[in-house]
Order: structure tokens, then sequence, then C-alpha cells
């Protein structure tokens, strides 16, 4: 065992007395210089000082850096140290021209607090970090209470359905919320009651979770695939039809407000559940009787259009159709005799309600398919769909076209194989290409979730390019035969001006929209008859002139898109993964939900430095065909 020395006693003479000296045995002496010392040890060392400074600063209502300053020029006079004084005297004349502590908004800080994604610590190490650069931070508890208030935290609730699968809120709470804190951002002046607000809304899988040790409720819940829904404020617009808001970048996962969060499949039993519990009864009375807000009433007008394909299956109930807007058969939509002449949309929910209600329900569903309009279920959702998915729209187009340049590279083939071993080999050759001479994986699977054909890499793709080595299909083009060359570049070229037209926000000539998709449209079938018009292709071809004129004004729809509610499945993803607790299955999905509201406030949103890909052509200079084209079938509305 070993034991400290004690420090030795002063020795005692007859010549001398009783002396100790405290600094040397007691270390006095090497207590460290001011500046040697760091920030935390100068307040630790200064503190009283500063607090008496602090308290002087505030009844003479000037800040502490001001007072110090004024303390400093009166020890400089005092001195004679005149280039110190005038020192002094400039940061006060700045001094005064400017606050010495600006302090951030609430909202702004609220906003910080989401987008970088922090909690309690690293927000007050960030407002000490701040106040050191002059900056103020509001305390964490007024952050927090404006959060809460944001997030409508007392409001938020466990779904159940026979054990806790999800979270929720109520659509008419929220949306209330949502177009009250947009209007307390606008001008008095404009807002002429009752107000109009454009809505769209819609659901959809997120999938590829993490499985987590939770201690979950039910052993039969699974987490690895939720549903979320969500909808997103498109307008707002007074009593004399003038715009008073509209979102920046509708597309981004920070305009999408969420409603539900259910751990469920996405299958129809699922979809039902959510729909009947939460969604239809509250839409019709919103639609009904609208919004009542603080200064006003607002009219709402909900457009149900966020979705993919399977989705639209089961809202519809249209499972067996080849396309959930008309009742053409799979030989029809590739009878260019009828593809000529048109395809109406005449399928829609309200007819299929009525069928039911006449017949028995068992008694139709054992009926044949073509004489049950190809109707599977009874529609979950009780407003009309628009099945427009711009962005699977993109996605499925481009799959497609990737299909039939497989086909044709492997010479005369009369028949589609989609899944044949050689045309799998093909396409594996076709992407390994591309991935080597334009850096771009396309149908890889992704870490993340899926595969790397997304969006961004499929509009990279139908984007002609100058430069011959970065086009896409330059490169295509090389693995066909030459005989096909004029024609796949002409349906390619066409697809592409649709499908930007399509997705976007301008004014569209539907009817040179109508010629451009029937042209295109039968050259497929006359040039390449057996090729397969996918369900996609038809809708996008056969309807989307018609979707956009009567469902939208004639305008694109990038309003209408579903790309913010598939965006924020990798925010669900993150968020459970990063920010929420895992004890607890209810806590951790509520954390999520929570997250979710906050990031897509539309206050906080503003603040946000969006850099996305505009969906509005960019015609200043017209580089190709495809910009002719698409310049030629808009309308100037300037």
């Amino acid at each position: 065992m070993c034991f400290c020395p004690l420090p030795k006693k002063p020795r005692l003479s007859a010549s001398s007395s009783l002396t100790i000296n405290f600094e040397e045995d007691f270390n006095l002496s090497k207590k460290k210089s001011l500046a040697d010392l760091t920030t935390k040890g100068l307040r630790n060392r200064l503190s009283s000082l500063k607090s008496h400074l602090e308290s002087v600063a505030e009844n003479e209502h000037v800040s502490p850096k001001t007072l110090a300053t004024y303390l400093l020029l009166l020890c400089c006079n005092e001195e004679q140290d005149m280039n110190s004084a005038n020192v002094c005297k400039e940061i006060l004349e700045k001094g005064n021209s400017s606050p010495i502590y600006p302090q951030l908004s609430l909202d702004k800080s609220a906003f910080l607090f989401d987008s970088l994604e922090i909690g309690k610590t690293k927000y007050l190490e960030l407002r000490r970090t701040l106040l050191s650069e002059d900056l103020k931070l509001p305390g964490y508890n007024s952050v927090t209470k404006l959060r809460a208030q944001i997030n409508l935290l007392d409001e938020v609730r466990i779904i159940h359905r026979e054990f806790p699968c999800g979270v929720g809120i109520s659509y008419t709470r929220l949306l209330t919320h949502t177009v009250e804190r947009i209007v307390s951002n606008l001008s008095p002046d404009t807002l002429v009651y009752p107000l109009k607000v454009r809505v769209s809304d819609g659901l959809g899988r997120s999938g590829c979770h993490r499985v987590y040790q939770q201690a979950i409720s039910n052993p039969d819940l699974s987490t690895k695939t939720f549903i979320l829904f969500g909808f997103k404020v498109n307008a707002i617009i007074n009593a004399n039809d003038d715009i008073l808001w509209k979102p920046h970048h509708p597309n981004s996962p920070f305009c999408t407000r969420p409603v539900a969060l259910l751990a469920l499949p996405e299958n129809e039993e699922s979809v039902k559940f959510l729909m009947d519990s939460l969604i239809n009864n509250e839409t019709s009375t919103i639609e009904e009787s609208g919004l009542c807000l603080h200064n006003g009433n607002a009219e709402v007008k909900i457009i149900r259009s966020h979705f993919d394909t399977k989705m639209a299956k089961i809202l519809s109930g249209a499972g067996g159709a080849n396309c959930q807007m008309c009742t053409a058969t799979f030989q029809q939509i590739h009878d260019i005799s009828i593809v000529q002449n048109g395809f109406p949309i005449n399928r829609t929910i309200r007819d299929a309600l009525d069928v039911f209600d006449e017949v028995d329900e068992e008694e139709f569903l054992s009926l044949p398919t073509n004489q049950r309009f190809n109707l599977t279920h009874k529609p979950i959702s009780e407003k009309d769909i628009i099945s427009a998915s711009p962005l699977h729209a993109y996605l499925r187009t481009f799959s497609w076209f990737l299909l039939l340049i497989c086909h044709l590279q492997c010479g005369a083939i009369q028949k589609w194989s989609p899944t044949s071993p050689i045309i799998l080999e093909v396409k594996k050759f076709i992407t390994s290409l591309i991935e080597e001479k334009l850096s771009i994986s396309i149908d890889t699977p992704s870490v993340q979730g899926g595969t790397t054909t997304t969006g961004n890499v499929v509009r990279r793709c139908f984007t002609r390019s100058d430069d011959t080595v970065q086009d896409f299909l330059y490169w295509v083009l090389t693995v066909v035969p030459q005989e096909t060359h004029q024609v796949v570049t002409t349906i390619f070229n066409n697809l592409s001006a649709i499908l930007r037209l399509y997705n976007s926000n301008r004014k569209v000539d539907t009817e040179g929209l109508d010629n451009v998709c029937r042209e295109t449209y039968e050259s497929i079938l006359t040039n390449f008859s057996w090729a397969h018009v996918t369900s996609t292709l038809h809708k996008l071809l056969a309807h989307a002139p018609q979707i956009i004129a009567d469902h939208n004004d004639g305008f694109g729809l990038e309003d209408l898109s579903e790309e913010g509610l598939e965006s924020c499945n990798k925010l669900v993803r993150r968020y459970r993964e990063r920010l929420s607790r895992k004890f607890s299955f209810e806590d951790n999905v509520k954390d999520v939900f929570v997250r979710l509201i906050s990031q897509s406030d539309p206050i906080l949103a503003s603040f946000r430095n969006i850099t996305t890909n505009d969906s509005e052509p960019d015609l200043s200079e017209l580089k190709s065909c495809q910009d002719i084209l698409v310049n030629s079938l808009i309308i100037n509305t300037l």
C-alpha cells in the first residue's frame, strides 16, 4: 500500500520564529495568468466581474460589450493612450449603428434545431458558440415550447388496430394549422375572405427499414414496412382570385405534411383501415364545410394524386384493370384504330361505388372479370383519384424504353419477353455500357433501398446533351440496328418532351400535346407491333392531355406529383435510426412523426436553401429538337 508523504514541518531554532510560506508550500504562486487561460477558464475566473458588468449594462440599457468598451475607453484616456482610445471609439461607433447582440427569431431557431437534427446538448453548445460570435439564440425552453406548438404535440395520438400500429393526427386540425401558419406571414391587405385552398394528398409505402430489437407490444407487428399518408398545400387564393401563396419547391419532402404513419403492409386490409378510420370522413367534411380560420373561412379543394400504380389499384378497387382511368382492355390499348380515336377517361370511383350499392358484393365479385369492369373489390377511397403519378411516369417510361432497346439489340424478336434470360443478359450489358461511358448507375440495388434508377437519374438520361459523348441516346443507338435509329430517336425525343411538360408547372397547349402523344403512340404500334404498351405508358400517351386540361386548369402536373411523398421515405428511415427513442415502438414512431411535422412546417421550410432539379423547362437556349418541341407546346401566360 502506498501513502502520500506529508509536507515537512518547518524546523524551529532559537534564533528563528515560526514562519510559513503559504505561496510556496501550497502552490498558490503557480496560478495561471489571464493570458494563458481558455475561454472557459476566463469565464470561471471573471464570473463575478462579468455578472456585475451584465447587471450594470442592463440598468444602462446597453450590451455588456458596449459597457466594457466604455470602461476601456475611460482607462485609455486616463493613461493618455490615444491610439487605444481611438480604437475604442471606432468600436462604439460601429456598435451604435447595429446591435451588438442580434437575436435570432424563434422560428429560425426552431428551423436550426430541426435542420441540423440536433438535441438539447448540441443546441446549448451551439448557443454558447454563437454568443461568442455576437449572435444570440433564444433559450432552449423557448424553442421547445414553440416546436411543441408547431408540431401540435398534444394532438398526436397512437393509432390502435387491436394493437398499437402507428401514429396520426386529425387531417382537419393539421390542415387548419398549416393554412393559419401561412396566412400569418401574408399581408393583411391581401386577405380577402373566403380564401380558396388547393390541396393534394395521397399515400405510399415506406419500406426497407432495419429491424430493431424494440419492445413491441404485439409479436405479430412488423416494423419493416410503413404506410405514410400526407398532403401538401399547393396554393392559397383570395376571393378576388389572386394567388397569395405557392410553395417554392412543391416536390420537396419539406412540403409534405404527414397525417398518419402506420407500421402495416401495403395491402387492401391495411389501406382500408387507414382510409376508413382517419381519412375518408374528414376529407368529405373539409370539402363540404371548409376551414374555420381566425379571421375568416376558407374553401378547400382536395385532389387525391400522390401514389403509384399499385396503390391506385388498391384505392380504386380496379386491381384487374389495365388502366385506372379508362375501361380499355389489353387488346384495345394495342389496337391502332382505337388509338386514333382516343381513350376518354371514363372510370370513376363514384360509378364503381354505385355498382356495389346496387348489387350484392359477394355475388358481383363472383362474376367474370370482364363483366364486373375489372373490379376486384369495393373502392376504398370515397374521392375520385387522379392516377397521374408524374414521377412514376418518368421511371416506368424509362424502364420501358430500356427494354425496347434490349429487344432491338437481340435482333428479330417477335415477342415481348422482359424476363427472358437473353433479354436480362442484354440489359446487363447495356447498363454496364452506360455506367462506363456516362458514370450513371442504372437498375442496380441501392444500399438505401430500391434501385439506383431514381427520378434524378432518369431526368439526366432523358435530357439530350450537345456533347455526344455525354448523351444517353448516343450510346444507346450504338447497340441497335442502323435501320431503327431514326424511329428510336423520334420516339425518345417525343417521350422526353411529353414527360417534361407533364412534370412542369407551365401552361400547356393540350391540343398540341394530344397530337404529339397520339403520333408517338401510333409510331410505337406501327414500328414495333410486338412491343407491349405498359399501363403507365398507356396512361401517359392516352390520358396526359386530358388530365392536364381537366384536373389542373391546363398546367403541368408538378403540383400533383407524388415525388415529395416518396422523398419522405428516406427521412422516415433516417429519423428512426438517429433521432428517435428505441426502447418502445410507440415512442419510436411518435418521435419520427413529430419530426416529419416539424420539418414540413411552411414557415420553417421557407428558410431552407433547397437546390432541386427545376421541373420548369429552361428555354433560354434551345439546344435540341426536344427543347424546340417543348417550346412549341407551352402557352406564354405573361
